[in-house]
């Protein structure tokens, strides 16, 4: 099958930190803040500064996502590494109304079986100087499959797993803030191509703004589903 790779939403993904300018995107951006009925917006969050907004690019509710390594492109520590922030997002997700869980791979075998997956790989991105990039891979009868490319500069384990919770990050729609503070949310810049931004799991910025946008999702289902009855 011929390899289609498109840059997800315009690109999304961590760029060079030498400039520290943020990723310029195609994709929607939702900049005031998100209502939601149910979650309060924590006070140290401030969209910007403290707090990513949101575009509108995401799983849908519901969608089990298979995690796949590429074999032999990491070292058991450094697949651990990545787990971690997979195992840190499933945790935040349980609290939200997404329904959306990330399945890693286990000796070959397909889990999910949802068709939705995300391929993570050892490669230059397509950008010169990104550390990482995450891009569609293929898009067939409303499956998506995509594409994880981490630099291999990047091999400290603590970035690695930075990395990883930005990333997925994207997945769940959230942009990059590369002017935010350090520390605040999973979608602020690197200190340096091989150290990462001082967060590790999602932030409770991060988990709000994913728990609204996935709210508000839902909202509209149901609008959607009364109308039909």
């Amino acid at each position: 099958m011929k390899l289609v790779l498109y840059i997800l939403v315009g690109g999304l993904c961590l760029g060079s930190l030498s400039t520290g300018m943020p990723v310029i995107s195609s994709a929607k951006e939702i900049t005031g803040p998100v209502a939601s009925r149910t979650h309060v917006m924590p006070k140290q969050c401030q969209y910007g500064k403290t707090a990513a907004t949101a575009r509108s690019w995401r799983w849908k509710s519901g969608t089990l996502v298979e995690i796949e390594y590429a074999q032999n492109d990491f070292t058991v520590p450094e697949t651990a590494a990545l787990s971690r922030a997979v195992d840190n997002w499933n945790a935040a997700l349980a609290e939200t109304e997404s329904r959306v869980e990330f399945i890693q791979r286990v000796d070959g075998e397909f889990l999910a079986g949802s068709g939705a997956g995300i391929i993570v790989r050892r490669g230059e991105p397509v950008v010169h100087g990104r550390v990482g990039e995450l891009t569609f891979h293929s898009y067939s009868n409303g499956k998506v499959r995509l594409a994880l490319t981490i630099n291999p500069v990047v091999t400290d384990l603590e970035a690695l797993t930075s990395l990883m919770t930005h990333e997925l990050g994207h997945s769940l729609g959230l942009a990059d803030c590369y002017e935010c503070r350090r520390g605040t949310t999973a979608m602020s810049a690197f200190k340096s191509k091989n150290k990462g931004n001082d967060v590790f799991q999602p932030s409770e910025c991060d988990r709000y703004v994913v728990a609204t946008v996935y709210e508000k999702s839902s909202e509209l289902a149901d609008s959607a589903a009364e109308v039909e009855h």
